[in-house]
């Protein structure tokens, strides 16, 4: 079996707390029924052992933590500890220039261990931030592996949206524009949620690179498909997302502030329920106080607030990559009505599987006609359903992935 290192700077991989581990994790699990798999991660290793009853397959894994490596003593040891970072970085990155970054120094020693000792056919680097520094270190030591950036975002395009809205610094957005413009100089491939996400990272570089799109899934549960235990009369809707992703805010706020007013104009009894981690922001926290909205805030499991739900809602106007959350929808057997920009990269059909509103009057009369109809509610549901079961099942998403790493 060909082998396959994948490095995840990050020590939150699971339980997965966004759509960006849920992405990672569910890959995780198909590239471990296909390859021989190397997890180099921040994560414990017994806190990532608690996967194995969800995602089975990493069971077949190797998981390096890097928590769990003792750093030699070297030349830069006796040098305080700022000086000793900065020093090692440059050594190590083999350059002069670049700032020490953290994640770096956390996996270059495990990494060129790692690679010393084993053979590596593809290494996959699941954030943009590591891309160039990491990539250089398999050059050095494994010339002949394929090196893939798994893409969940054009993460400059997100830079882009929250440098407008004062969320980062014009030096931070120049700094993600420069490691996404020069991602051909550091992998062979690039896997993207989308086609619209591949065309424009292929742009960025002056399509001086190519990759597949590997789309996101979503974990298929035949239960759904059963007829909801409700009243006849259900008029919840949900919102599911990360509270401290910037899209989310902008969405939910929009919705909140313009949409949901109309919605209780025309049933005062539609209840709104949000579920979702993080931090809303002063202005969207201050929204969701409204008397007919209940904030829940971080749950274990979602699938019960779909269960409740007549109709889920994605009112996203900007952001990247496909949205898990809609195929979540979609894939728990409930109506969806969703923007242009939150189905987007998604092979939809408007009016069969999800209503598609961009303006706050049609998003309104969409919601309320969902609630109001309980038979279109049902047939846009169960059509959404086969859809997702049928092209965005993790089980077929895995078999794609495989094909494409073995075709490099």
């Amino acid at each position: 079996m060909k082998r396959v290192l994948v490095i995840i700077p990050f020590d939150g991989v699971y339980p997965p707390m966004n759509g960006g581990m849920l992405r990672c994790i569910s890959l995780l699990n198909q590239l471990s029924k296909y390859f021989l798999v190397t997890i180099i991660t921040h994560q414990k290793k017994e806190l990532f052992a608690q996967a194995f009853d969800e995602y089975p397959f990493l069971k077949n894994c190797t998981v390096i933590s890097t928590g769990s490596f003792s750093l030699r003593k070297d030349i830069f040891s006796v040098l305080p500890l700022r000086y000793q970072k900065a020093l090692r970085y440059r050594y190590w990155n083999r350059s002069l220039f670049n700032s020490s970054e953290d994640h770096f120094l956390m996996i270059y020693p495990v990494l060129k261990d790692f690679l010393n000792k084993n053979k590596v056919d593809y290494a996959i680097m699941e954030a943009l931030f590591i891309v160039g520094s990491t990539a250089k270190v398999v050059r050095r030591y494994q010339p002949k592996a394929q090196i893939i950036y798994n893409a969940y975002n054009v993460d400059s395009q997100l830079a882009q949206t929250a440098f407008e809205n004062g969320k980062i610094s014009e030096k931070g957005l120049r700094l993600i524009q420069k490691e996404e413009s020069s991602l051909a100089d550091s992998v062979n491939k690039i896997f993207a949620c989308s086609d619209i996400d591949l065309a424009e990272l292929r742009r960025l570089n002056d399509n001086k690179i190519d990759g597949f799109v590997i789309p996101n899934g979503v974990k298929i549960n035949a239960a759904f498909l059963e007829k909801k235990q409700h009243s006849q009369k259900n008029n919840k809707i949900l919102f599911c997302g990360s509270m401290d992703y910037f899209p989310n805010q902008e969405g939910l706020t929009w919705f909140c502030k313009e949409v949901f007013p109309l919605i209780i104009n025309e049933n005062p009894d539609i209840q709104l329920m949000v579920v979702g981690k993080g931090d809303p922001g002063e202005e969207l926290l201050v929204l969701l106080k409204h008397p007919s909205i209940i904030f829940y805030g971080m749950v274990d499991r979602v699938d019960d607030y779909y269960r409740k739900a007549a109709v889920a809602v994605v009112p996203l106007l900007s952001g990247s990559g496909t949205r898990l959350k809609l195929l979540e929808a979609m894939g728990s057997n409930t109506a969806t009505v969703s923007t242009t920009a939150g189905a987007e990269g998604i092979h939809y059909t408007n009016k069969k599987n999800i209503l598609i509103a961009d303006d706050k009057v049609s998003f309104a009369r969409a919601v309320v006609e969902l609630i109001n109809d309980e038979r279109l509610a049902n047939s846009i549901a169960e059509a959404a359903f086969h859809f997702v079961k049928e092209n965005y099942d993790w089980n077929i998403i895995g078999q794609k992935l495989e094909t494409c790493l073995n075709s490099i």
